[in-house]
């Protein structure tokens, strides 16, 4: 007999000794033979599936910080003439904060002028090659009819190319007198100190009359219509964790507002390739972003981050009600003659409680839980934390702790 039969063998007198205990312990919960020696059955106990959603992910305690942040420095010295208040919202490209420009504004006038004389300059050099040319068409038809000499034609030819030069040089003039010109409105433009996307001024450093050196802090806005939610997942439940999975967060914070104000919805956006050793725990960071344009997210807040790693929506049943063979998932169905037909179904999300059941299932079918240990299985699924009809039960792991603790957030993920 080889190893592959042994072992099947083995399985079918486990699988039949488990059957014949079950059978001992269901008879003497239920009275055991009659005088004759005949046994009592009772019905199985069978449910009904319900429709809804299984969700199963894997769940930490995160941080809510600002999607965008960034702190503003000056490019130049200079004095405060403005700066936008802390809770101002802004607009991207507004002026938030604008140094005095008195004493760029006599260098940009001084390059206005310069560079308007040498527009004049050289436009009296590109006339003075035109009258150039025109003289020396002339003298070549008079040098033709014998009307002037050689020395004529060559002095023309001469005069065209001295007012080449010229003008030349006076277009270089010109576009250096441009660039003085550009540099000095930059310049002034670097007094003006812009928002690079719009948000709110989280903090002011500064005021109007502070005078400030190159690269002074400034200010610091931050982008309020979306937030991240920064987690700490341990290395046993990273391997679930993909970026652009749906994610969900919970904000304890929030929930006098009531239930659908303090749960949101977002996307995983990063998923750290390296991982932190926090208290012995190797631990991932993971971000979540989520929209908040209510604004009730703020930065700090803490919350519970759910990434939903299976979800399925069908006939919902208990876990225990199925079994697999080679892969292949089954139920038993009680008929209404009574008999029991076991069914071939296709499963789908499992949180170890209740199953999914995308198709070889009826919801009027009537389910057959078995029993363990003399105890019924679970009579009906149970509804969901999140939406009705739904199962979502997160698992845990021992030890894990906040985002600035000891380890990352527990979490497990389902049979798919």
């Amino acid at each position: 007999m080889t190893m592959r039969r042994r072992r099947v063998l083995l399985l079918m007198l486990f699988v039949a000794g488990a059957a014949a205990i079950g059978t001992a312990a269901y008879l003497w919960r239920n009275g055991g033979s009659d005088a004759n020696g005949d046994t009592s059955a009772s019905a199985p106990t069978t449910i009904e599936p319900v429709e809804g959603t299984v969700q199963v992910g894997v769940e930490s305690p995160a941080i809510v910080e600002p999607f965008q942040s960034r702190t503003l420095r000056s490019r130049s010295p200079g004095v405060i003439e403005f700066a936008a208040s802390t809770g101002t919202m802004v607009s991207e490209d507004d002026v938030v904060v604008r140094l005095d420009t008195a004493d760029l504004q006599a260098r940009l006038r001084r390059a206005e002028i310069d560079l308007a004389e040498s527009q004049i300059a050289h436009d009296r050099t590109i006339r003075a090659v035109e009258r150039a040319a025109h003289d020396l068409k002339s003298t070549e038809e008079l040098h033709a009819a014998g009307a002037a000499t050689r020395e004529q034609l060559d002095n023309r030819h001469d005069s065209l190319y001295q007012a080449q030069y010229a003008a030349q040089s006076a277009t270089f003039t010109l576009e250096r007198r441009q660039l003085d010109y550009e540099s000095a409105l930059a310049d002034i433009e670097t007094r003006a100190v812009r928002a690079p996307f719009s948000g709110v001024i989280s903090a002011t450093a500064v005021g109007r009359g502070d005078t400030v050196g190159t690269n002074t802090e400034l200010i610091t806005i931050v982008d309020t219509s979306r937030v991240r939610l920064l987690a700490e997942i341990d290395e046993y439940d990273i391997s679930y964790v993909a970026a652009d999975m749906r994610a969900q967060a919970r904000v304890d914070a929030l929930e006098a507002l009531g239930g659908a104000r303090s749960t949101f919805t977002g996307v995983v956006d990063f998923v750290s390739p390296t991982a932190r050793i926090v208290s012995n725990i190797s631990v991932f960071t993971v971000t979540a972003r989520f929209n908040n344009a209510d604004g009730l997210l703020r930065s700090g807040m803490t919350a519970d981050l759910l990434i939903l790693t299976a979800q399925d929506t069908g006939l919902i049943v208990p876990s225990r009600a199925v079994s697999s063979v080679r892969d292949r998932s089954y139920v038993d169905v009680l008929l209404e003659d009574g008999e029991i037909e076991p069914r071939r179904v296709v499963t789908g999300a499992d949180d170890g409680v209740s199953i999914v059941v995308l198709e070889g299932l009826e919801r009027s079918d009537k389910v057959v839980v078995p029993e363990i240990a003399g105890l019924d299985a679970l009579t009906s699924p149970p509804l969901s934390p999140v939406e009705p009809n739904s199962t979502l039960i997160p698992l845990s792991v021992p030890g894990s702790s906040g985002t600035s603790g000891g380890g990352g957030g527990g979490g497990g993920a389902g049979r798919q």
